[in-house]
């Protein structure tokens, strides 16, 4: 091989293969499609889900009946994901769910823009009938409050099929190709950036003159279109062939024999329970602050910028301190985040209080899916990957949700807070100890071996999908006799 020969060993980055220096920047061809798949997808999603609880009540349900339907949402995450990932892993259709499955989610979501209202709800006029007695609420907007139901909770079951499996998807090229789950994912955190701030501004533009429909259109059609763009790189995202386990089901089981594991999991509720309090209550907690709408929409922007930089660098930092310290550091980033909710007065300080969230999504995510990769049983990695995602996001947020609301009513949000911090500060001592008992699980790889990964992958490859072969998938072998 010729010594001025260059090979990509880390996204964005090169190295020559005889002398080790990292030379002039490339872009690695087999993550581009990802990159701009989380940038479309994630950007669709932060432009509209924001604004979901805030049209419902224009088309005029209560605080109760909005609950009920965003409370709904992370049981269907806890159900319908593990299904989608078995499905994949077990007939190696990954590409095809993950396109069906986006294709649903934008149909579902942007079909509740044609939703017909029963009016702004407002708690201080209640509905009249047509002899002008009182009606009751719920009766009055049955109609609306299922065919929002429906559409959202549709919605919602084909999202829990998209991000899951791009993640697992992601995390396994990353063994081939030599880069990280971090920064591919940190393209959705910038388009989650730029298009939470720009759909906020125009829809105030829109709003002084709504010429068809209502305000709220700039966000649907914004969502619509980037909906239809992630369509297009998804296509051209590798997915290799798959080769399920022969003992299937056995092995979902095998997974929870693993003491590692089910703490893992016991974590991962943790998680969900405080993502839970931080989704729902911390605007509500703002409202009572007397804070703007603007305050309000940079709250995202904020979360978004901060997981720039811990998705760029999450594989040197997971790598650095491991597995379960990244957990425990998510733990006790949630700990400062709750307690630092629970003395704000101003607040416009709750802006660097959220870059915190940095930590506990640009940290914590990359580390659920490479610990997933390196502890799953082989060819379940897809299957742990998304049942991962059906704890935190449905399970532990769904109960975190309808309890921290009960609590929230009977002590306020400053309680509530200094509660979960409590809450969190105790699983942090009893996963610590639990860690000094058993072997942690390694990080594969380092950035010291990076060089040695590119001259064993790139520069002596064989023929065929070597992607596939690495992942243990016979049928991709090629015989060079």
């Amino acid at each position: 091989m010729d010594k001025t020969e260059k090979q990509e060993i880390e996204d964005g980055e090169s190295v020559d293969t005889d002398t080790g220096f990292r030379c002039k920047p490339k872009i690695n061809r087999a993550f581009f499609p990802v990159k701009v798949t989380y940038l479309c997808y994630i950007g669709a999603l932060v432009t509209l889900f924001p604004v979901i609880p805030v049209y419902l009540k224009y088309l005029g349900l209560n605080p109760s009946q909005i609950g009920f339907i965003r409370g709904a949402e992370p049981f269907l995450d806890l159900f319908v994901s593990p299904v989608w990932g078995s499905v994949a892993d077990k007939f190696s259709i990954h590409k095809r769910l993950v396109l069906v499955n986006v294709c649903g989610v934008g149909g579902a979501y942007f079909s509740t823009i044609f939703v017909p209202g029963s009016g702004a709800y407002n708690e201080s006029t209640p509905g009249l009938d047509e002899s002008g007695e009182p009606v009751d609420h719920w009766t009055n907007t049955r109609m609306t409050f299922a065919i929002c139901l429906v559409m959202i909770a549709t919605g919602q079951m084909f999202n829990a099929g998209v991000t899951p499996l791009l993640d697992a998807n992601t995390e396994e090229m990353t063994k081939h190709h030599g880069s990280s789950y971090g920064r591919q994912r940190l393209w959705g955190s910038m388009g989650g950036m730029i298009f939470s701030v720009s759909a906020g501004a125009l829809m105030d533009a829109y709003a002084k003159n709504p010429f068809f429909l209502h305000e709220y259109t700039p966000a649907y059609l914004i969502f619509a279109g980037f909906i239809v763009l992630t369509l297009i790189p998804v296509w051209h995202i590798e997915f290799a062939p798959h080769k399920p386990p022969e003992m299937f089901f056995k092995n979902i089981g095998a997974i929870f024999k693993d003491p590692r594991i089910v703490a893992f999991f016991l974590v991962m509720c943790t998680f969900g329970f405080s993502y839970g309090q931080v989704d729902t209550y911390k605007f509500l907690y703002l409202d009572e602050l007397g804070s703007p709408h603007i305050l309000r929409s940079l709250c995202p922007a904020a979360n978004c910028l901060a997981e720039l930089f811990f998705l760029y660098y999450s594989r040197q930092i997971i790598w650095k301190i491991g597995h379960e310290n990244a957990f425990m550091l998510v733990i006790v980033a949630y700990i400062a985040r709750f307690l630092c909710y629970s003395f704000l007065y101003n607040p416009w300080w709750i802006l660097p209080i959220e870059l915190l969230h940095g930590i506990c999504f640009g940290i914590l995510w990359p580390n659920v899916t490479a610990f997933c990769n390196a502890a799953a049983p082989s060819g379940m990695a897809a299957t742990m990957q998304t049942m991962a995602f059906a704890v935190v996001a449905g399970l532990s947020e769904g109960i975190g949700t309808i309890l921290g609301g009960l609590f929230y009513d009977h002590y306020g949000a400053r309680n509530l807070f200094r509660a979960m911090a409590g809450m969190c500060f105790v699983i942090l001592v009893i996963y610590r100890i639990f860690c000094c008992f058993v072997e942690p699980v390694t990080p594969p790889g380092g950035p010291e071996n990076e060089v040695e990964k590119v001259n064993s992958a790139y520069v002596s490859e064989p023929k065929g999908n070597t992607y596939a072969m690495e992942n243990k998938h016979p049928a991709v072998y090629t015989d060079d006799s």
